[in-house]
């Protein structure tokens, strides 16, 4: 018996399957009929709901960034958490990228990885922004400019974007250190934020040695 879905659970249905393709095979290595043989279903059927693979990864990022601003506004809104330490939850958690990654590194996604960083900076820095407000009033952070600087820290992150750059390993701790650094100056990081916030970062490297 053929079994019929609604539309939009038939949506989610074709990017989960053609998410884990891409990772599995890589998005080059992946084609519609790929997705269409895992799911099931008739081209046509496919084609109501994207017109092509680009489509379906744009998709996946329209997706991916509407849930992890859930969990962005999540650490921005947890009352438990100083300023200093929502701002670390809120760049461990943005640097993880995904497994969206791969697809928007290939060749001829450039414009895609473009679209990707606008859209997460235009959702994601408004929330990055009253973090670093909340540090001010509380007097873990002093900067006249909070959304500017914010704005700014975000683009430096793209430094970490193996897509971006192709930065040799032993360059990462360096480049780290740098962009804390940044953090520091940019936000006018209080001592005591300062030191809590390095903290924080030994212990996230400690735990990353021992997984």
């Amino acid at each position: 018996m053929r079994i019929t879905k609604d539309a939009r659970e038939r949506r989610d249905e074709i990017l989960d399957i053609a998410q884990r393709l891409f990772h599995e095979k890589g998005y080059t290595q992946t084609s519609i009929e790929d997705i269409l043989r895992e799911i099931g279903i008739a081209r046509g059927t496919l084609y109501y709901h994207f017109r092509s693979k680009e489509e379906i990864l744009s998709a996946m990022i329209d997706r991916q960034i509407d849930r992890r601003e859930i969990r962005l506004c999540q650490i921005a809104d947890n009352k438990a958490l100083s300023a200093v330490e929502k701002l670390f939850e809120f760049i461990q958690f943005q640097s993880h990228s995904g497994v969206l990654a791969e697809g928007l590194h290939e060749a001829g996604n450039a414009e895609l990885h473009q679209k990707s960083f606008h859209r997460s900076l235009e959702r994601f820095a408004p929330i990055m922004t009253e973090i670093v407000e909340q540090g001010i009033k509380s007097g873990e952070f002093s900067t006249p400019y909070p959304g500017e600087c914010v704005e700014l820290l975000y683009c430096a992150s793209q430094l970490h974007d193996p897509g971006v750059f192709s930065w040799k390993q032993e360059e990462l701790p360096r480049k780290k250190k740098a962009f804390f650094w940044m953090l520091e100056v940019t936000l006018g990081i209080s001592p005591d934020a300062k030191r809590k916030l390095y903290e924080l970062a030994r212990l996230s490297l400690e735990k990353e040695k021992i997984e």
